[in-house]
């Protein structure tokens, strides 16, 4: 899945969990618990969660 900012920028999974660990790093296990955030929400749950951050 690829999501895209406001500004058009497309970003890969990978890509998407990177950007929010290191919006958001504070311990060891943030990358742990943002992937399984990501892999919680379907699809259309997270483009409306990534829609929301970046409007």
């Amino acid at each position: 899945m690829e999501l895209k900012s406001s500004s058009g920028r497309v970003f890969s999974e990978q890509q998407a969990i990177d950007l929010l660990v290191s919006l958001v790093a504070s311990d060891a296990n943030s990358e742990k618990k943002w992937r399984g955030f990501y892999n919680s929400l379907t699809p259309t749950e997270l483009q409306q969660e990534w829609d929301e951050h970046w409007s």
